[in-house]
């Protein structure tokens, strides 16, 4: 009989342990779900803050520029296997910019007739860039197979614009950032690439980015990722996961413009983390900070050679605001 109780008890010691077993050693199978008519909608905030030294003719000077846009994403179809076609509609655009010259901003969701030029150029572009959508598909995983639309977009944006070498200049930057690989590198960006398999806290995963542009040529950004815990919160699980980011310049462009700029890329990269809501297969937050130091060298109004130091810092947040 003692025997038998001995054995009792070690079995019973051997369910309490295995119950007790920690939350690290616990999987979480991380995944975006989405149900064919549902919307959501986020506010996405970039902001960028240089600092420029060795312009010719100038000092060292400071730019900013911030860009909050609100979007609202609308499941038109999911499959069996959760790929969703997904119609991401520019709800409302508003940028700052503040420079040597001082500080100007424009807001589609208040707009105005200030007859400041450079607001009037922004007015044209955000404009014609509010109310309109592209069509984004979209694996579980994060994956974008294919996006839509942006050739509409930069058509109307050309439309409003003047026929001038400035206006040419701001639709070659417009075409920068609403071409597809520029558009599937900034969703990559905002809806991370999940884990194939269920992960526990501590594991990692890695994502690719790809950035291409006429100025800096290619760049290949890895990011990872980090199960760092699964929090209980009175609206379900949510994963918080840290993310690394590196960037390496490929390929750089050729010269580009009458004063034959050429940029090249120093140690770039970054950090930031990721709120995902486990059950509604949602990113609640997404925070990302990036330093990009460079150098332009370039050709000087007077025909000598100069080199302008640049150091960028990027601050970009994605947040749920409507679930």
């Amino acid at each position: 009989m003692k025997r038998l109780s001995s054995l009792v008890n070690v079995l019973l010691l051997a369910a309490c342990v295995a119950s007790a077993s920690p939350a690290a050693a616990q999987t979480v199978t991380l995944r975006y779900r989405w149900t064919k008519g549902e919307s959501a909608t986020y506010r996405l905030t970039s902001q960028t803050d240089t600092s420029v030294t060795g312009m010719p003719g100038a000092g060292a000077m400071t730019l900013g520029q911030t860009m909050t846009q609100v979007l609202k994403w609308t499941a038109e179809d999911v499959s069996a296997d959760g790929v969703a076609t997904l119609r991401q509609t520019f709800q409302s655009i508003k940028m700052q910019i503040s420079g040597p010259a001082g500080k100007v901003t424009y807001d589609t969701a208040a707009p105005n007739d200030n007859p400041n030029p450079m607001i009037g150029a922004m007015r044209r572009v955000l404009g014609a860039m509010a109310g309109e959508s592209i069509v984004v598909v979209m694996a579980a995983d994060g994956t974008v197979a294919s996006i839509d639309g942006a050739s509409k977009i930069l058509a109307r944006i050309s439309a409003n614009l003047p026929e001038d070498p400035g206006a040419e200049a701001i639709t070659q930057g417009m075409k920068s950032i609403l071409s597809e690989d520029a558009l599937k590198s900034t969703l990559a960006q905002s809806f991370a690439k999940l884990p194939a398999d269920p992960v526990k806290i501590g594991d990692s995963w890695r994502g690719q980015v790809t950035l291409a542009a006429a100025i800096v040529g290619k760049i290949q950004g890895t990011s990872t990722f980090t199960l760092k815990a699964v929090d209980e919160t009175a609206d379900g699980s949510v994963a918080r996961i840290a993310a690394a980011l590196v960037l390496k310049q490929e390929s750089i462009a050729a010269p580009s413009g009458p004063a034959n700029v050429v940029m090249t890329l120093g140690n770039s990269k970054g950090e930031g983390e990721i709120l995902f809501d486990v059950a509604r297969g949602r990113i609640r937050r997404n925070t990302m900070r990036t330093d990009m130091p460079s150098v332009v060298s370039m050709t000087a109004p007077d025909g000598s050679p100069a080199s302008v130091q640049n150091k960028t810092t990027t601050t970009t947040t994605m947040e749920l605001v409507e679930k």
